[in-house]
């Protein structure tokens, strides 16, 4: 008697249960101990700078306060045998709360054994900025100065070029990047554009405001001269010829 085409179906569902949790099992023993992510940095290879690293955090922060967009960097002696891409695709999703924050996040990995770097960029990232300003960033930011052995400032470089690039695409200042101001303005348009001209009228307010009280207190100054000079002479001016002449009385 065969048995019903329900439990057939239903045993081999179980097997491919079974057969799905041991290869996921066996791919998170495949992967190299890293523990839980430490803020931004995430420096399990100790080559950052507790200055840079600090840094780091600082524009961090800023970047996810005020654009939601999460810029995380991790550092690992080796991959343990892993593929890079797949590596940085897992940790970034296992790293953040949320698959929308995953989305929405950027994960700078560098593998120091197999000389490997990658910006794994999430889901929403690419309407913020390109694959290609990535690619830029990656090989000649970050690229030349790990060479150099400096990852410090490899780190810092990247996150600043990323940062600035996501804060002029959503129009937000970043005061925690050096020089961001003289950068662009906050008003920035990627499309080239600028839609509100009142911005800029704006900033030129404070300057005229300056520039007309200069010329009052000119004005005033120039005009209290010449009633000193005016009061001067008649009140002082006999007597100094007095004086001059010997008569002072």
């Amino acid at each position: 008697m065969k048995p019903p085409i329900g439990i057939l179906q239903r045993v081999l569902q179980l097997a491919c249960l079974v057969f799905a949790t041991l290869v996921a099992r066996a791919d998170e023993a495949a992967l190299p101990a890293v523990p839980e992510p430490i803020g931004y940095v995430s420096d399990y290879a100790r080559v950052v700078d507790p200055s840079d690293e600090r840094k780091l955090a600082q524009i961090g922060a800023e970047l996810e306060r005020k654009t939601g967009v999460r810029i995380r960097v991790l550092t690992v002696p080796n991959l343990g045998g892993q593929d890079l891409d797949y590596v940085s695709k897992t940790l970034l999703a296992a790293w953040s709360e949320s698959k929308e924050k995953a989305s929405n996040t950027i994960l700078i990995l560098d593998a120091l054994a197999e000389k490997r770097v990658r910006i794994e960029l999430g889901e929403n990232i690419p309407h913020l900025i390109s694959d290609e300003v990535s690619k830029r960033v990656q090989q000649q930011v970050m690229l030349p100065n790990l060479a150099q052995g400096e990852r410090g400032t490899a780190y810092l470089l990247a996150v600043t070029e990323l940062s600035v690039a996501i804060g002029l695409e959503q129009q937000v200042a970043l005061y925690t990047v050096p020089g961001y101001l003289k950068l662009q303005p906050a008003v920035y348009r990627p499309n080239g554009e600028n839609k509100n001209k009142l911005p800029d009228i704006l900033l030129f307010i404070p300057l005229l405001v300056f520039m007309v009280g200069m010329a009052r207190l000119e004005t005033r100054m120039a005009r209290a001269t010449q009633v000193f000079d005016k009061v001067f002479r008649q009140t002082w001016g006999g007597r100094l010829k007095r004086v001059r002449s010997g008569n002072w009385s």
